[in-house]
């Protein structure tokens, strides 16, 4: 079966903020002594996602 790919494109605004708030999430996780792992992953993918310019 084909894994399939979503694109998102965000502004830097949009990106901090997305990283800010898994950040968060992480954070609290931490503190109640649950799994991060998934969330790990979520956030090394989005700070090592390449960045394009894209003209508009």
């Amino acid at each position: 079966m084909k894994k399939e790919k979503r694109y998102l494109y965000l502004d830097s605004f949009e990106y901090r903020l997305a990283v800010a708030g898994i950040n968060h999430f992480r954070n609290q996780l931490i503190q109640t002594g649950k799994p991060t792992e998934d969330v790990d992953a979520l956030l090394l993918k989005l700070l090592k996602a390449p960045m394009r310019k894209i003209k508009h």
